[in-house]
């Protein structure tokens, strides 16, 4: 950490608004452990926190029994709004090492980390660290009314691209080592297998898309979490329903919408478990497309200590509903497997 670095979180440790205190002082007396974070074993050496669950994942296959993996946003909640809670903020100051998307996926978890975590506990922003700017992909938002469409920044859906997933493993085994010396050869021993494992997804999942009729190989999606994913397997995004403030779309957008699938002539569209909206059935019953609501970004399949429950297993997921969807053979996916180090 640099100097400057670690003056701003004195400074603004020193100097704590009163609402920050409050809720210290309630996560205390309460003993809240967890509110909004989830751990794995009590008993481990290092305390890592992530911000979203399936980087948490990635963490806690690199880290193996060397660490405690907390992940701040539950099951179930948007990682790009949700609040902290006065437990979130126990969990960080406790912790040896904060890792993140980055690239504002959720600005209001990384201030938290800035302010809260100790001063020796690094900031890992995984997005910034490994995936370059000429790659990135720039968001729109919604119109207002008739007029155009207006910037949002960048797309920080990097992990849905299993080549950038590999890449944040390397990067998350750095940062463990860092603040763990000790577990270095652990942790490149669980970051190889992880890395087999990633291999073998990113090889079916080529086959998989590639499977797909190439008429009908394109995306139309609720909330754009899949540009990156369809850059790099030939299926791009063509269409992305849901505005990037994540406001309902308006009735122009819904109608545009509906004349671009039937234009485009999609067999399908794809929603999100993460955000639900019955402007998808009215797309549904007026373009004429089937409507798929199990795609994933953040949400894992299956309960904590499936096979499935992993980020493997949702990327399987993901792709197995596109290629059922868009005409394509999703049997490639079935070698893979959901353990590290497993054939």
């Amino acid at each position: 950490m640099s100097g400057n670095q670690a003056r701003r979180r004195r400074s603004v440790r020193y100097h704590v608004m009163g609402i920050r205190v409050v809720m210290a002082a309630l996560a205390v007396v309460l003993g809240v452990a967890g509110c909004g974070a989830t751990d794995s074993d009590s008993g481990a050496r290092v305390r890592v926190v992530a911000d979203v669950t399936p980087l948490g994942d990635l963490v806690r296959h690199v880290a193996g029994d060397r660490a405690q993996v907390s992940v701040l946003v539950p099951l179930g909640a948007d990682g790009h709004t949700y609040e902290p809670r006065p437990g979130d903020l126990r969990t960080v100051a406790k912790a040896d090492l904060f890792i993140t998307n980055g690239r504002d996926l959720n600005k209001r978890l990384v201030d938290l980390a800035d302010e809260n975590l100790p001063e020796e506990a690094p900031i890992v922003r995984l997005a910034e660290d490994t995936v370059p700017e000429k790659d990135l992909v720039y968001e729109q938002m919604h119109s207002h009314g008739n007029g155009p469409k207006h910037g949002h920044g960048v797309n920080a859906h990097m992990w849905t691209n299993v080549p950038y997933a590999i890449a944040y493993v390397q990067r998350i085994e750095k940062a463990l080592a860092q603040v763990d010396p000790d577990g270095k050869a652990t942790y490149a021993t669980n970051a190889a297998a992880l890395r087999t494992q990633l291999d073998a997804l990113d090889a079916a999942t080529r086959t998989t898309i590639a499977s797909i009729p190439k008429p009908n190989r394109k995306l139309v999606v609720y909330h754009d979490s899949w540009s990156y994913f369809g850059r790099t397997y030939g299926i791009p995004v063509i269409g992305a329903i849901q505005p990037a403030n994540f406001s309902e779309p308006s009735a122009a957008e819904v109608k545009a919408m509906v004349t671009q699938i039937r234009s485009e002539k999609v067999p399908a569209f794809f929603g999100s478990e993460v955000f639900p909206s019955d402007v998808l059935e009215a797309i549904a019953a007026e373009s004429g497309a089937d409507y798929n609501a199990d795609l994933s970004d953040e949400r894992l399949p299956g309960k904590p200590g499936d096979p499935e429950h992993s980020y493997v297993g949702m990327m399987v997921q993901n792709a197995r509903i596109m290629a059922k969807a868009l005409g394509g053979d999703a049997a490639p996916l079935d070698t893979v497997p959901l353990t590290p180090g497993a054939s």
